[in-house]
């Protein structure tokens, strides 16, 4: 019965990663069913082995807030873009996650994004075409912030699935 168990909370782990593309946080609902898992088995992971997966988790949610700024830049956008950007994200996934059964907030996160930096760029004076780059960059950068998050739920979960099934 155990190792059932075991199979069924990995795969409920690895069913959250799709939780990040609804714009949930996936990753620390894996975190915590590791712990959760933890706690009920009696295994002892030991308590360094969560401090790694709360670094991963926060580097995540780091690395997924800073992609669209550094994209922007490195196409050219400014400052005020990429805060342009970050907002339009937000109002973008929130208001597209009722679509494709919430895949929609992926989507609405990229294009809010495009959007805000094109808006925010424009508003401060920026030609048009280098707008446009600036958006692109941030949308690029948001894109691979989420790719980057998704490795590190995918990272999470190799960590701890052996932990798992080792425990049985």
């Amino acid at each position: 019965m155990g190792y059932v168990l075991a199979v069924v909370c990995i795969s409920v782990m690895v069913l959250c990663l799709m939780l990040l593309f609804i714009g949930l946080p996936g990753n620390w609902v894996i975190i915590g069913l590791t712990a959760l898992w933890a706690y009920l088995s009696g295994a002892t992971f030991g308590w360094q082995f969560f401090v790694i997966l709360i670094v991963l988790g926060a580097v995540g949610e780091v690395l997924e807030f800073l992609a669209g700024s550094i994209g922007a830049k490195k196409f050219g956008g400014s400052n005020k873009g990429s805060i342009g950007g970050i907002i339009g994200a937000i109002i973008g996934g929130i208001m597209c996650a009722p679509l494709f059964f919430g895949f929609g907030a992926l989507l609405g996160a990229l294009g809010g994004a495009f959007i805000g930096c094109f808006i925010f760029e424009k508003l401060h004076g920026m030609a048009t075409k280098q707008a446009l780059s600036a958006s692109v960059g941030t949308t690029l950068g948001r894109f691979g912030g989420f790719l980057a998050k998704l490795a590190i739920g995918m990272t999470i979960i190799v960590l701890s699935a052996p932990r798992i099934w080792e425990s049985v």
